[in-house]
């Protein structure tokens, strides 16, 4: 099993202080909505309500990534959220590479507001690099006939290995 743990510092001040951040702004909006008597305020409790359950319950933003050759878990705040490979459906992945920055969606079909999606921003785990592109290959090896995983696979050559390619091949037309 590989484990991958978020730096504690960066995991302090990016997500915990953050949410710790949205419950003093919900408790303004709930304080000037009920002052002001204008429910305007109210959307900025919304967002603060959605930020909170993402932050503190529904763990989109774990603070361990477990990973096994049977499983993949989220741990944070004293939560796991464990999924068999033999129980994904559905395992989708938008990178930002330049971040680092992974979206997952697990099972996507099973929706839940608080569990199946996650922010993991990879540049603060561990052997960050690994970690980002564990997720694009586990991606590719569960759903190898889309456009996404065609795409990874050619352009996994080197520059001298795509001319050597490019070459036999116009040797074949000749």
């Amino acid at each position: 099993m590989k484990q991958y743990i978020y730096k504690k510092k960066f995991y302090n001040v990016r997500v915990v202080y953050t949410g710790y951040f949205v419950v003093f702004i919900f408790i303004l909006a709930m304080y000037a909505m009920f002052t002001t008597g204008n429910y305007l305020w109210s959307v900025v409790a919304i967002v603060c309500v959605y930020q909170f359950i993402n932050t503190f319950v529904s763990l989109a933003n774990p603070q361990e990534v477990d990973i096994d050759d049977k499983y993949i878990a989220f741990k944070g705040f004293g939560k796991e959220h464990k999924y068999y490979f033999t129980d994904i459906k559905d395992f989708r992945v938008k990178e930002m590479a330049t971040s680092k920055k992974i979206y997952l969606r697990i099972n996507k079909d099973d929706f839940s507001l608080f569990k199946g999606r996650y922010w993991i921003d990879c540049y603060y785990f561990n052997d960050s690099d690994e970690l980002f592109m564990y997720f694009i290959k586990k991606e590719d090896e569960i759903h190898p006939d889309t456009i996404k995983a065609y795409a990874h696979r050619s352009n996994q050559f080197t520059p001298q290995q795509k001319e050597q390619k490019k070459k036999k091949k116009q040797k074949k037309q000749i």
